[in-house]
C-alpha cells in the first residue's frame, strides 16, 4: 500500500517533449514571459516540477511549500499561473484556490496537480476557481499546452 501523504508524481515527460519544433513560418512565443509559481508541499516534487517548467522555458517566479505561503507569495509576485497541490495542511489547495479568488486583486490562472481524481474533486475544483485540473502523474505536453495558452491570454 502506498502512503498517500508521501507519495508524488510528476508530470509524464516523454523523451525529447521538452523541445519545440515549430512549423515553417510558426513563430514560438516567448515562455519566459509568462510568470509561474508552484504550491507543492513536498519538497522533491516542488523542487522537480520547478525544474522542468525551467527547462520547458517557463518563468518560475517563485515556489511555496503550503496554502498560506502560497498566497502570500502570489500576492508579493503577482504571477499569470499558479499551479497548487490539493493536498495540503492547514490550507489546502481548495481553500487556497478561493482565497486567492477572494484576496488577490488580480487572480492568476489557476491549475490544481493533484494526487485526487474523482469528478467529486474536479467538480470542487472548478467551484473553488480551477481553470485546469491535472491528475499525478500529469500528462506533460497536456500541461505544457494549457500553459503555453495562457501567454496569449
Amino acid at each position: 500500500m502506498v502512503n498517500s501523504r508521501n507519495f508524488w508524481a510528476l508530470p509524464a515527460v516523454r523523451r525529447g517533449s521538452l523541445e519545440s519544433n515549430p512549423s515553417a513560418g510558426e513563430s514560438m512565443p516567448d515562455r519566459s514571459t509568462l510568470r509561474v509559481v508552484v504550491v507543492e508541499d513536498n519538497y522533491d516534487a516542488n523542487a522537480s516540477l520547478s525544474r522542468l517548467l525551467e527547462r520547458a522555458g517557463f518563468n518560475v517566479a517563485g515556489r511555496a511549500y503550503d496554502g498560506f505561503s502560497g498566497l502570500k507569495l502570489i500576492q508579493d509576485t503577482h504571477p499569470d499561473v499558479a499551479i497548487l497541490d490539493i493536498a495540503m495542511p492547514a490550507l489546502d489547495g481548495f481553500a487556497l484556490a478561493r482565497r486567492i479568488q477572494s484576496e488577490v486583486e488580480s487572480p492568476p490562472h489557476l491549475v490544481a496537480l493533484t494526487g485526487f481524481g474523482t469528478e467529486e474533486n474536479k467538480t470542487e475544483a472548478l467551484d473553488a476557481g480551477f481553470e485546469a485540473y491535472f491528475r499525478k502523474p500529469a500528462d506533460w505536453p497536456a500541461l505544457e499546452s494549457t500553459l503555453v495558452g495562457y501567454l496569449n491570454q
